[in-house]
């Protein structure tokens, strides 16, 4: 096992895509993909999970990334033992982020750019995960910090929280719905509307606080479907199958014209639906509170 091997994994793993790492190490693209590959066969592990469009570690693969930074900083060490001057700086940092699909984290990635060119030694993971896999793991390590909603912390005096991003509910309809050309709507509202939700495990919160909701006014919710993404259920919409709640943080403000429909807000109860920057206060990892702190600067209105 080489270790120029092992960097080219990391940089693969932490760039996501074998072009942006070829590109950084300057080696050709056929050249990286045949070392992984060769890495993997000498694993008898799949390290990446290949899609026509998207690459992605596979769960044998985060476990090889953390093990295999642990190495390379050992290396660097023992490189540089006998300077006299050891700067513990300059070694690589690996920062674990996970977040909630479907959201607008355009700003998520361009503070992690600025953060980079300031520090160009750290790297970082980033994964896209369920609420509740976000909480399980910053609470087993497998992630340092995450973005998720603001009530699944309630109370929890371990997590340091940043609000990230304001959030409330919003409910999609058909172009020539009835209730279209209001500018805002209730609960009652929706009592003899029909509903497409997202699955449970990938918004829960929606799901749940919809259900209850519904509960609320004294009527059950009507679901004609449930989808695996927003997407899929704004294409459902948009042909008249019913309507789909969303959080206004996945609206980037193109979704009315890309299917097109009409999103207004909807009237609730505040339900800390914020998204925040969430770390475990005994994580003292010094790049990640470093990369707290600068999420606080650059987020101060």
């Amino acid at each position: 096992m080489k270790l120029t091997t092992l960097e080219y994994f990391v940089e693969v793993a932490t760039e996501g895509s074998f072009t942006k790492a070829s590109q950084k190490l300057y080696v050709s693209q056929p050249t990286l993909s045949r070392r992984i590959q060769e890495l993997e066969n000498e694993l008898g592990m799949e390290l990446f999970v290949r899609n026509s469009h998207s690459l992605s570690l596979s769960n044998e693969g985060e476990q090889f990334l953390t093990e295999t930074m642990q190495v390379l900083k050992r290396v660097d060490h023992l490189a540089h033992f006998f300077d006299q001057q050891k700067e513990q700086t300059r070694l690589s940092q690996l920062i674990k982020i996970g977040y909630l699909p479907n959201f607008n984290l355009g700003k998520m990635y361009q503070l992690i750019d600025q953060f980079k060119a300031q520090y160009p030694n750290v790297r970082f993971f980033v994964k896209q995960d369920t609420p509740m896999q976000l909480v399980d793991g910053l609470t087993s390590g497998r992630y340092d910090l995450v973005f998720n909603l603001a009530t699944y912390f309630q109370q929890d005096n371990a997590i340091q929280q940043l609000t990230f991003m304001k959030n409330h509910l919003q409910v999609a309809l058909p172009l020539k719905h009835l209730l279209s050309t209001k500018k805002i709507l209730t609960f009652a509202d929706l009592n003899q509307e029909s509903v497409i939700l997202l699955e449970r495990k990938q918004s829960p919160i929606i799901v749940d606080y919809v259900v209850n909701q519904f509960l609320q006014y004294g009527f059950n919710v009507k679901a004609t479907s449930y989808v695996k993404d927003l997407d899929e259920g704004l294409a459902r919409v948009s042909l008249g199958e019913g309507l789909a709640f969303l959080y206004s943080g996945m609206n980037d403000g193109s979704l009315e014209k890309k299917y097109p429909i009409k999103i207004i807000d909807l009237e609730t109860a505040d339900n800390d639906q914020d998204l925040v920057a969430a770390i475990q206060n005994k994580n003292d990892q010094t790049y990640l509170r470093k990369f707290s702190s600068f999420l606080k600067e650059n987020l101060i209105e």
